[in-house]
């Protein structure tokens, strides 16, 4: 009789899965830590390390990360609405969070020079 096949990699820790949410919202390890209350010295300790958070600090967690604890504790698979995003994307996420931040007049300026130029190149691609 075969035996069962077994997985030579680790079992991804709590700290993997935080870094692995994280990383598909666009947030950097400080926005993260922002979000729950924690340094970010604690917040790359946990990630890194692995720690084991506190339940309140997991539940901060899951509710910054918007999935459940059951999630990060690796008790469900988190929700497919969580995207991979490939790294050029998940920087112009972050840009685009730092102009939600902008005075109301700076971001429409912003907005308006975005819009003319993927207009230009559109006509460009179109003519």
């Amino acid at each position: 009789m075969p035996s069962p096949k077994r997985s030579h990699e680790p079992a991804e820790s709590v700290g993997d899965r935080i870094r692995r949410l994280r990383r598909a919202k666009g947030l950097t390890q400080a926005d993260l830590a922002q979000k729950v209350g924690i340094s970010r010295r604690a917040a790359v300790y946990y990630e890194a390390e692995g720690g084991s958070p506190s339940a309140d600090l997991l539940a901060r967690y899951a509710q910054a990360l918007g999935v459940s604890t059951d999630v990060l504790a690796g008790l469900k698979a988190p929700p497919r609405a969580v995207p991979t995003e490939q790294p050029e994307s998940l920087r112009l996420w972050r840009r685009l969070k730092r102009i939600e931040a902008l005075p109301v007049h700076d971001r429409k300026a912003i907005l308006k020079m975005i819009d003319a130029m993927t207009e230009r190149v559109g006509r460009r691609k179109a003519g």
